[in-house]
């Protein structure tokens, strides 16, 4: 089944919250694990003071996030796979829908279970009503009367541009907490402790944009040599933060994301040093030590001479020409040595929308876009190193 129409299949079959097995069509099969996070949340590092009520505190929203439920796409009737595959998502998503055929192309081209895993306060991780435009439009319109000079304030970024602007920390401490909950997976997986794969399958990464930035900081801290057989395919990812343009409707607004900026070039340090838990992290932990890296070219470059050498045999990266939030010149810079491809697709799409769901004559074109990028990616996570 070609993509479009791949997409529209899977996003009827995947209705509100699935039932603990749903059948998504070609002989692959969703399965729906709860997980409850053991790392610290984010609101528990902050101060109680600039609060957001329904953004900051509420508690629907904490108890969402820490006890969740992830999902599996499997291909039913294959013996259990010796690899699996994380598949990581962008900043501000609160749907899969964009990425149900992402996972389910490739199971049924590689064979391997695909794990949708959710960054904390994203996706299912977060209150319903964040992603209703009709409940977050007076938020936009207070918003918008508070910063009148603001650009692409939307109703889909709303929540997380208020969420930054009053507490940056929380893009750092929200990355940990989902660090730390993907390594309590990947150490289970590789334990053969997971009910789901008990024969201990190598754990690979798909990873996109923030995803990918997520993935890159777990790479570089690497606890117990835990990624050193693993694969990484990113797409639309793999530069430093602070060559992030992230002011997009879809992601954060201008004052958002000037102020996340503004914040980790000139204010973390100090903050470090006055909130003992956020300092204990960023100096005392190697996912802490390794996200400040990731922030510029300067840091990445002081944390390690090799940079990501190390993986250069097992990381394949694709971008987009047309990306204007992860430029490809800068993923290049990042991953000098690796191997990274830029496609410059010949239809509407933007970093945020790769593959735009269209009913016109282009539509044979994203269609196509989409089959060649994914059987890269198979062929890349099936082939020796």
């Amino acid at each position: 089944m070609e993509y479009t129409a791949l997409h529209w299949k899977l996003k009827e079959c995947f209705t509100g919250d699935p039932e603990a097995v749903t059948q998504m069509g070609e002989g692959v099969s969703l399965y729906r694990l709860s997980f409850q996070s053991s790392g610290d949340p984010a609101s528990a590092m902050l101060t109680a003071s600039n609060t957001v009520p329904g953004f900051l505190n509420d508690d629907d929203a904490i108890q969402k996030n820490n006890q969740f439920y992830y999902y599996v796409l499997k291909a039913e009737g294959k013996p259990d796979a010796k690899r699996c595959i994380v598949l990581l998502h962008g900043l501000n998503e609160r749907s899969w829908d964009k990425y149900l055929p992402w996972g389910h192309t490739l199971v049924r081209k590689t064979g391997c279970p695909v794990i949708l895993f959710p960054i904390a306060y994203h996706m299912n991780r977060s209150p319903e009503f964040w992603r209703n435009p009709r409940k977050m439009m007076p938020f936009v319109l207070k918003r918008q009367d508070k910063l009148p000079d603001v650009q692409k304030l939307s109703v889909a970024n709303v929540a997380l541009s208020e969420r930054m602007t009053m507490q940056p920390q929380r893009f750092f401490l929200s990355g940990y907490q989902a660090a730390y909950d993907l390594l309590q997976l990947i150490g289970d997986i590789s334990a053969g402790k997971h009910p789901f794969f008990p024969t201990a399958p190598q754990v690979d990464f798909f990873s996109y944009s923030i995803g990918a930035f997520l993935t890159q900081v777990m790479m570089l801290a690497n606890p117990n040599g835990c990624f050193n057989k693993s694969k990484f395919f990113f797409f639309c990812g793999g530069s430093v933060f602070f060559d992030m343009h992230g002011i997009s409707r879809y992601i954060l607004d201008s004052t958002a994301f000037e102020r996340l900026l503004h914040y980790y070039k000139n204010e973390m340090e100090q903050d470090a040093k006055t909130n003992c838990k956020i300092g204990q992290i960023l100096n005392d932990t190697l996912l802490g030590q390794s996200f400040k890296a990731m922030l510029s070219m300067k840091g990445l470059k002081k944390y390690s001479t090799r940079l990501f050498a190390d993986f250069q045999d097992r990381l394949k990266v694709v971008t987009l020409t047309q990306d204007t939030v992860i430029i490809p010149e800068k993923v290049k810079q990042v991953l000098s040595g690796v191997d990274v491809e830029e496609e410059n697709y010949d239809f509407g799409c933007s970093h945020e929308v790769p593959f735009p769901i269209c009913s016109n004559n282009l539509v044979n074109q994203v269609n196509g876009a989409f089959e060649r990028l994914f059987t890269k990616a198979a062929t890349f996570f099936t082939s020796p190193c």
